[in-house]
């Protein structure tokens, strides 16, 4: 199985920004221009899911743990993350709101980054992949 050359760090730092980047042009543009509820309501959680797990990954390659390439691994993350926002902030932010569909575009966007990611290492070798560092 052929391993590309992209330094998995790289990968998951191209990855959060992309995600980071998408969020902003979303909340500057995207609402306004595109309209439409997944872009007004669940577009950002899923960058938001794809951000975290790459973040996650690099904070695990930094101390030189496995990969994140695993539901096993992103779903408990996430599901902890959104229970946070959905559930949490709402008791000290007024204006927040608990949405559970939240938690499925943060699974989604979880399960994206596994998808970006196996492609970005193995090409489109998409079943077969391991724990990697």
């Amino acid at each position: 199985m052929k391993r590309s050359t992209m330094p998995r760090r790289q990968l998951d730092v191209l990855l959060g920004a992309g995600a980071a980047l998408f969020y902003l042009l979303n909340r500057l543009y995207g609402k306004s221009a595109i309209g439409g509820l997944f872009l007004s309501c669940y577009a950002n959680d899923l960058a938001a899911g794809l951000a975290l797990t790459a973040w996650l990954d690099l904070l695990f390659a930094l101390a030189g743990r496995h990969a994140v390439v695993s539901w096993k691994q992103t779903v408990p993350y996430l599901f902890f993350c959104g229970f946070v926002w959905e559930i949490l902030a709402p008791l000290w932010k007024p204006n927040a709101v608990c949405d559970p569909w939240d938690f499925l575009a943060y699974q989604a966007g979880g399960f994206l980054y596994l998808l970006l990611f196996r492609i970005a290492a193995y090409g489109y070798s998409l079943w077969s992949i391991r724990h990697t560092n």
